[in-house]
């Protein structure tokens, strides 16, 4: 909210975001508090993430306003160097499968650690009335650190855990690694 004004503050701009969710401009997706299975109830409003409905749409910003030459963006799209454009279509492709997005942050310090660490679950839905935290990797990379701290931080009821990907469908133990254009099978 500081991009917008210094002393701006997210209450004066919730109802500009439900507009754009509502329309269907935007997909807000909302920070839970604590990630139990009524999602909705834990929902911090004050704290989103808020991502176009249309993935072209914002990579034809990216291009238009990025200081680049077109030509080194479009590369680093192809080689996964944009995060954000594939979390950005996960959010679209999981809000047309009818999910509502949510997200958690949380601070967790591992028995090795001295200092505790911020990660973040980049989706979270309900499936069989057990939680599934969604991960979003632009490339093949397969570690999942903010899982595994998630699991040990929460001992909650999970069904499976999904790392949206790149590269081919695997699994391994109960998390599966899928190909973003399966996204929507979720």
């Amino acid at each position: 909210m500081s991009l917008i004004n210094k002393n701006a503050r997210s209450i004066n701009y919730v109802d500009s975001v439900s507009f754009i969710s509502d329309s269907m401009i935007g997909n807000a997706c909302i920070n839970v508090a604590n990630p139990m299975i009524d999602l909705e109830a834990f929902a911090d409003k004050s704290n989103f993430k808020l991502y176009l409905c249309d993935t072209g749409l914002l990579i034809t910003a990216m291009i238009q306003y990025d200081e680049k030459p077109r030509n080194d963006i479009y590369r680093s799209i192809l080689k996964d160097d944009f995060g954000m454009v594939m979390e950005n279509a996960v959010a679209q492709m999981l809000c047309s499968s009818g999910h509502n997005l949510y997200f958690h942050e949380f601070l967790y310090q591992a028995d090795s650690s001295e200092t505790e660490k911020k990660y973040e679950i980049d989706f979270l839905t309900v499936r069989n009335r057990k939680i599934c935290p969604i991960e979003v990797k632009s490339s093949s990379y397969r570690r999942h650190a903010s899982f595994d701290n998630f699991r040990k931080k929460y001992q909650i009821r999970m069904k499976d855990r999904f790392v949206i990907y790149a590269r081919d469908l695997s699994s391994d133990g109960d998390v599966y690694y899928i190909p973003a254009y399966m996204t929507e099978l979720i």
